[in-house]
């Protein structure tokens, strides 16, 4: 590659995350574009990541549309070993003629999902709330109060059976 700057496209669909072996999210649409600047035997790579996941609720496992808008940046270089043990330089041995940056993009996409990621207070399933409710035992506060939210709702007629 000759010095200068290029720049290349990629998607990451709902296949690119089952390919990965990652069934956490159900589907996927981020597209992202990589500037990269070779200059003086080293590869300076940009990665903007931008789109949508679904990811399932951790309190009734219906979909949460979660947004992806981040970026990382990696400089990557030839060396006599594999070295990775820097978050912002790669070092690559001189026998590899490419780099595969596919879990590098997984990776800085995957590591937007919140720790926690549950649907904001009353958009939960009710069904699965009323499950819960059914089996409660959790001492969770904030899965309580959506519980009692449902009860309330219920027993005022809001909610049927059938909801």
């Amino acid at each position: 590659m000759a010095d200068g700057r290029h720049e290349q496209d990629f998607e990451c669909g709902t296949e690119f995350f089952k390919n990965m072996e990652n069934p956490d999210v159900i589907s996927s649409d981020v597209k992202v574009h990589m500037d990269l600047v070779k200059k003086n035997g080293t590869y300076d790579c940009t990665f903007t990541c931008k789109g949508g996941l679904k990811i399932p609720c951790d309190r009734c496992l219906d979909p949460i549309d979660h947004e992806v808008d981040t970026t990382y940046h990696i400089t990557v270089k030839y060396g006599d070993d594999y070295n990775d043990e820097s978050d912002d330089l790669l070092v690559i041995p001189y026998s590899d003629s490419y780099l595969n940056v596919a879990y590098m993009l997984y990776d800085t996409i995957v590591l937007t999902i919140p720790i926690r990621h549950v649907h904001p207070m009353g958009k939960c399933n009710r069904a699965m709330l009323q499950a819960l409710h059914k089996h409660r035992s959790t001492g969770d506060e904030e899965v309580e109060a959506a519980l009692d939210e449902v009860d309330s709702e219920y027993e005022n007629g809001n909610v049927s059976d059938e909801d």
